[in-house]
């Protein structure tokens, strides 16, 4: 067997170094020595120092498969605002702009007034997500094979965003109410609608004043249940069509949105939201779909790495897994609402 590679790899290396030869113009039999010499040379260098020049699975094509649509066009991360370009050095540097300029009509008076605009510097740190590590059998056969490739890659790709997703999830979600910033939380008791509590959430949003930004909505699967009670047709519109617009929301479905605690069982007697990932306790915690405005949320993704190693000694196998650099917050905790039932 080990004859049969040798012979099939010297073979290929005399065709390589024809075609080699008839491009540059030389004669074919320099070229099929000289291909052969450089990789007798090679394998002479692995065999003495243990340096190879090129060992491993082809990084450039694990990356592009894991980052191809990071982002399904159905998951509410799609409406966030991408801060990746100005990610740097793992970090971002934000500002908090100040007060809106007003605007005056016919003015008669001068100097016209200023607001200055105090920025608050503001640097955010992306977290780091490692994959844990997956072990095959032939990875270089995968790495060949789209179709075996993009299976494993699809559940790394899958694994991130879901992470991702629940941090996100969680931040986007608002903390107490908080009139000032236009945070708001509607409580509903157990046999409240669902649709009506949607409208009247249009109609808070329209009384910001956030017209021409887009309002996304991400509703729970207790939330959607409801929906489907209360409006069949919608509901069923809602799930053929995630990110379009229903009650001027570019509307989202998502099962790990934030738990809140119930005014009678928070401190200060208001709606809390509850720790990350916590687990749903009836007693004292009800299920909540978020508001927010596309403009006032972010998502920004830094380096992408892939680690392999082949022939793992302990694993009897190769061995790969992926680490991303990302963070998804919101800029300045405003404009966000939630319904809880």
């Amino acid at each position: 067997m080990k004859k049969f590679k040798f012979l099939n790899a010297v073979l290929f290396n005399i065709i390589v170094g024809i075609v080699l030869a008839l491009i540059i113009g030389v004669h074919p039999a320099v070229g099929a020595v000289a291909v052969n010499a450089v990789g007798v040379s090679m394998a002479l260098v692995k065999q003495q120092t243990g340096f190879v020049f090129w060992d491993g699975l082809a990084q450039e094509v694990w990356l592009a498969d894991v980052l191809q649509n990071f982002y399904p066009d159905n998951h509410f991360l799609s409406a966030a605002v991408d801060y990746s370009s100005l990610v740097d050095n793992h970090a971002i540097n934000l500002a908090e702009v100040g007060a809106d300029p007003d605007v005056l009509v016919n003015n008669a008076v001068w100097p016209i007034p200023y607001t200055v605009a105090a920025d608050n510097p503001l640097q955010v740190i992306l977290k780091t997500y490692d994959t844990t590590s997956t072990v095959v059998r032939n990875a270089i056969a995968i790495e060949q094979a789209y179709d075996q490739r993009a299976i494993y890659v699809g559940k790394h790709q899958k694994a991130l965003l879901k992470k991702l997703g629940m941090d996100a999830a969680w931040a986007y979600g608002v903390s107490v109410a908080d009139p000032t910033k236009s945070n708001f939380i509607t409580e509903l008791g157990a046999n409240d609608s669902f649709i009506d509590a949607v409208i009247d959430m249009q109609a808070t949003y329209s009384d910001m004043d956030a017209e021409g930004n887009e309002w996304v909505a991400i509703y729970n699967p207790f939330h959607m249940a409801k929906i489907a009670k209360e409006d069949k047709v919608l509901y069923k519109n809602i799930m053929a069509k995630p990110g379009e617009v229903f009650y001027g929301f570019k509307t989202y479905t998502y099962s790990k949105n934030p738990y809140y605690i119930t005014p009678a069982n928070a401190p200060g007697g208001v709606a809390t939201k509850a720790a990350y990932g916590v687990g749903f306790n009836s007693a004292i915690h009800k299920r909540a779909s978020l508001f927010c405005l596309s403009n006032e949320i972010m998502k920004a993704q830094g380096t992408f790495e892939f680690f392999s190693i082949l022939k793992h000694p302990d694993y009897k196998g190769d061995i790969f897994n992926y680490q991303m650099r990302g963070l998804a917050m919101p800029l300045r905790n405003k404009h966000l609402s939630a319904i809880i039932q």
